[in-house]
């Protein structure tokens, strides 16, 4: 975890869930706090894992701190170098396959792994509900579902995904507190 990360974690729970989710009622839904056009920007916009394929290691830290188990070895799906198993009632795992890969590469799939995670929370943790964000005419026949082509789309969008697990992790904090 960078010293980047560890700041960001530290000043969500110092300043409190306030800090990244502004003036918003408490009560508010999780899963419209999860939603792209909150933070007023778009995902295209964001470091991405060509630029910054390291900022995976963070993604990684921050969802087992969220609760996500993550593991190498053989993903669930044949043919798949990873894949997230969603669990009823709370977060699932994911699995990376060990696979020699560029670091290009395994941040793309950590990334689109993660925003399956997204998914499921925007599901209350019951399913994968697609989060609603903007994909190209025709991705949803080509990756077969709306969940894959949010996932394919966005998949090289790190830092955006990044800020969502933290906004996410706030909201746990903030459930706790």
């Amino acid at each position: 975890m960078t010293k980047i990360t560890i700041k960001l974690i530290s000043l969500i729970l110092l300043l409190g869930s306030s800090y990244l989710i502004g003036e918003r009622s408490l009560n508010a839904l999780t899963n419209d706090r999860l939603k792209l056009e909150y933070f007023h920007e778009t995902p295209v916009n964001n470091l991405k894992c060509t630029d910054q394929p390291l900022i995976a290691n963070e993604m990684i830290a921050i969802g087992k701190i969220l609760g996500v188990k993550f593991m190498r070895g053989r993903p669930l799906m044949e043919g798949k170098d990873a894949t997230y198993k969603a669990l009823h009632g709370r977060l699932g795992l994911i699995t990376l396959s060990d696979r020699a890969m560029s670091e290009v590469v395994r941040c793309k799939l950590i990334t689109h792994e993660f925003i399956h995670v997204l998914q499921h929370l925007n599901g209350d943790l019951k399913g994968v509900k697609p989060l609603g964000w903007v994909v190209p005419q025709g991705s949803l026949k080509r990756f077969g579902s709306a969940q894959e082509a949010e996932a394919y789309v966005y998949q090289n969008n790190a830092e955006i995904v990044l800020k969502l697990l933290l906004r996410a992790l706030s909201i746990q904090q903030e459930a706790v507190n």
